[in-house]
């Protein structure tokens, strides 16, 4: 498909070569535009955001008339999007290489993950344009056609955020483990970038531009114009299957990220494009050469015949003296307005040479003054954004403080509830009572506060039993909370079991200070 494309391509440029022979205007130039040069897509978890770039090419336009003509050219399009994630999926029934008899479901969740998303593209244009003089040296051009889109090459990368992985295992009564790297349990960092392969080959693109060029010199031109255009087929080759990060059945540090364009997160892919563009342009029209021909037979018939009239007047000479004298005289006056004739197109040129002078310096001060307002624009705006940073350090340092204040509350009230021999009743004393209570409405407070219950046990009974009695009071304390208005969603509830025992599981009273729960900042 690329070698039909590049066919393509060379064919118009031929076309071009042959017109010069039409008869009519011609076109040929470069030119450059940025803008809105993006891909529009719709991820199923996340966002998405336009980005910018660059179109780049050259460029033929013949006119058959005074308005209409018909346009080829080849161009380079390059691409950005971005996409941002904070979700979580789920991949059920996972083994570990090290003990293959136990299950697990993974949970994988993105927080802040942002992915970036590059294209490049070469395109074939085919536009009809319509052309109206609005003076001399300034005409109004406006096309609308049609692109053949063919990718060349494409990459994404995701550089900020991370993620994090926690294992639930359900022959352990939904037992949660967390931050065990060893194991493939912990937070990581972005850090992939890697090929794009799930483009289509080829794609149709709907496309507009509208502007004004100047007449420069005799035979070149500058345009300034706006562009736009919009993928009409999708540029997905296939839609997958796989989710966004993909973990190896057997060794959950085996990681497989595919990328927006690559899972299930989107159905569709359009380009889009939108911006200003600025070209330079030599401009022509074909001489007739069958009207040269004409003209120098004319030339040499008149010659002859002037041969021959000569010779009648020097055969005549005698007799047509008078007539020679008139003729004469009136070849002096022919001279003298000639003369006259030649001195008025000097004076003519030098004024339209003065004028173009005049309209180039005018031209000038004004790209001057558009740099400068740009200049002063991106100043402005570079200002602006500084000062924004400034404001969102500021706010962030605030917020960070007021955390650490919070939590060093939390950590300073901290907070134990006993249980009942094989039972989830909670023992509360008026200290831990009060203690859970500032907890919960310190959580109420600070929505961005999180805390885990860990439920414990003795060592009286199975090891499978205890799991499952130190979840069942780890639970039974955070109900407890949520019914006081902290909640549910910050809430991590974890059973160690008699694995952490804080007396002698000997004694009866050791026994019963084991049997616990405690509240614990994440």
């Amino acid at each position: 498909m690329k070698r039909i494309i590049i066919a393509l391509a060379a064919v118009a440029l031929a076309f071009g070569t042959s017109a010069q022979q039409s008869g009519h205007s011609n076109y040929v130039g470069l030119n450059l535009g940025g803008g809105f040069n993006t891909m529009t897509f719709k991820p199923a978890n996340g966002t998405a955001n336009f980005g910018l770039g660059f179109d780049g090419g050259l460029h033929y336009a013949h006119f058959f008339n005074a308005h209409w003509g018909l346009g080829f050219g080849v161009h380079y399009t390059y691409a950005n999007a971005y996409a941002v994630y904070d979700f979580s999926e789920v991949t059920p029934n996972l083994t570990h290489a090290n003990n293959p008899s136990i299950h697990y479901n993974l949970t994988t969740k993105f927080n802040n993950w942002k992915e970036r998303q590059t294209v490049g593209i070469i395109g074939i244009p085919v536009e009809v344009f319509y052309r109206v003089a609005l003076s001399d040296k300034c005409a109004f051009i406006g096309g609308l056609g049609a692109e053949f889109d063919l990718p060349m090459h494409g990459k994404y990368s995701a550089s900020e955020g991370n993620y994090s992985t926690t294992g639930v295992f359900p022959a352990l009564g939904s037992y949660v483990v967390s931050d065990m790297p060893e194991h493939g349990f912990g937070t990581y960092d972005a850090a992939y970038d890697s090929k794009v392969d799930n483009l289509t080959k080829m794609g149709v693109s709907v496309i507009a531009d509208a502007g004004v060029r100047f007449a420069m010199g005799n035979n070149w031109g500058l345009y300034l114009g706006i562009y736009g255009g919009y993928g009409v087929t999708d540029m997905l080759a296939q839609k997958k299957d796989d989710i966004l990060l993909v973990i190896n059945a057997t060794d959950p540090s085996k990681l497989d990220y595919h990328g927006t364009y690559g899972s299930n997160e989107i159905n569709s892919l359009h380009l889009l494009r939108a911006g200003v563009k600025v070209g330079i342009d030599f401009g022509w029209n074909c001489r007739d050469r069958k009207a040269e021909r004409l003209a120098a037979e004319e030339a040499e018939r008149m010659a002859r015949q002037k041969a021959i009239d000569d010779s009648i007047a020097n055969v005549r000479r005698l007799e047509a003296e008078r007539a020679a004298r008139e003729k004469a005289e009136a070849e002096k006056a022919a001279a003298e307005k000639a003369m006259a004739a030649e001195r008025a197109a000097r004076e003519k040129a030098e004024a339209e040479r003065a004028a173009a002078e005049a309209e180039r310096a005018a031209a000038e001060k004004a790209a001057a003054d558009e740099k400068a307002a740009r200049e002063k624009a991106e100043a402005e705006r570079l200002a602006a954004e500084r000062a924004a940073a400034e404001r969102a350090a500021a706010l962030r340092a605030a917020a960070l403080q007021a955390k650490a204040e919070a939590q060093k509350k939390l950590e300073a009230i901290g907070a134990t509830v006993y249980f009942a021999n094989a039972g989830t009743d909670a023992k509360f004393d008026q200290k831990t009572d009060d203690a859970i209570h500032a907890i919960c409405e310190a959580m109420k407070a600070d929505e961005s506060l999180t805390v885990t219950v860990y439920g414990h046990t003795d060592n009286t009974g199975s090891l499978q039993a205890n799991m499952k009695y130190g979840q069942k009071r780890a639970e039974a304390l955070k109900a407890y909370m949520v019914k006081l208005g902290a909640p549910a969603a910050n809430i991590n509830c974890v059973s160690r079991g008699p694995n952490e025992p804080v007396a002698d599981n000997s004694t009866d009273e050791g026994r019963a200070k084991n049997r616990r729960a405690t509240v614990e900042l994440k």
